[in-house]
């Protein structure tokens, strides 16, 4: 089915379960292939919960807007509110909160939408991403010295720079870094998510840009960091130790907002609803959507 934006686009949704608890996930990218990815999150679905993901605009079978259109956070932020009315109009009454679920670049938008319109969201999953667009690229600098002798490193930055994104070294350079901190190890995922980055169509252009650890589009000096205390709804940053995210980007974010619980699965990379242990993960979200179990001190508290 399809939800019709503000700006009359077309986006593409997969929904699952009939309960009055409404989450949505928010793919990464930007760009891509869209939220098929996220299908997982589906099996969160039931009777108390129904689960929308959506194509993103520009990406899967959503519209893609013509070479004019001017792609902003904030625009991507209007489509979740998009999506979130629409369903929340069919559920009518019965509509019992909302859920925001971003991973990666859907956690960016995720922090713009919770930022943009704090009383549409009750819960809120940081999954593997940021709240600052600086932050991503010296992560990203640091892990590719990490990975990669100090000539290759300089070597792939300057490719990178100049837009050389043909030279066989750059794209090597590139599948072992998502290699290392993507794909768990795996190579053929890495090399197919390597042809995925640096072709990340219209969308990835526009919010993103050109270049592929340094952002020239509409993200280029996008930063909440200093906004995280606004955000007052229960939240759950969570991310891989072996993950582009990394630990001091989710500090940030953790220590940031309020009450928000950090969880890091050691053995994950960044695609993590790929991962061997995805059954793990999201039980994980499903038991904090649904309120952690309360500790004794809790349960005292709420019987006093």
């Amino acid at each position: 089915m399809s939800v019709t934006t503000d700006e009359g686009f077309r986006l593409s949704c997969t929904v699952s379960g009939s309960g009055g608890r409404l989450l949505i996930g928010l793919h990464g990218g930007p760009g891509g292939d869209g939220g098929g990815y996220l299908d997982p999150l589906h099996r969160l679905a039931g009777a108390d919960r129904t689960v929308v993901t959506f194509d993103q605009l520009g990406t899967g079978k959503s519209d893609v807007p013509g070479p004019e259109y001017e792609w902003t956070v904030r625009g991507a932020a209007a489509d979740v509110e998009a999506v979130r009315r629409h369903f929340a109009a069919e559920l009518g009454d019965r509509l019992a909160g909302t859920e925001i679920l971003g991973h990666s670049w859907g956690g960016m938008l995720a922090l713009q939408y919770v930022l943009d319109r704090p009383s549409r969201a009750d819960r809120l999953v940081l999954s593997n991403t940021a709240a600052s667009t600086a932050r991503i690229t010296i992560g990203f600098l640091d892990q590719l010295r990490a990975t990669l002798s100090a000539s290759e490193t300089a070597a792939a930055i300057t490719a990178d720079m100049l837009g050389d994104h043909d030279s066989p070294a750059y794209r090597s350079a590139v599948t072992r870094w998502l290699a290392r901190f993507a794909t768990e190890g795996d190579m053929d995922a890495a090399e197919l998510a390597t042809a995925e980055a640096l072709s990340p169509g219209p969308a990835g252009r526009g919010l993103w840009g050109y270049r592929l650890w340094f952002a020239d589009g509409a993200l280029r000096d996008w930063d909440v960091e200093a906004r995280l205390a606004e955000i007052a709804v229960p939240t759950l940053v969570v991310h891989g130790g072996r993950d582009m995210s990394d630990a001091s980007t989710n500090r940030v974010m953790a220590e940031g907002i309020p009450g928000a619980e950090w969880l890091t699965l050691n053995h994950n990379g960044h695609t993590i609803f790929e991962a061997a242990n995805a059954d793990c993960y999201l039980a994980l979200i499903r038991a904090f959507l649904d309120g952690w179990p309360l500790s004794a001190e809790e349960e005292s508290g709420e019987q006093e």
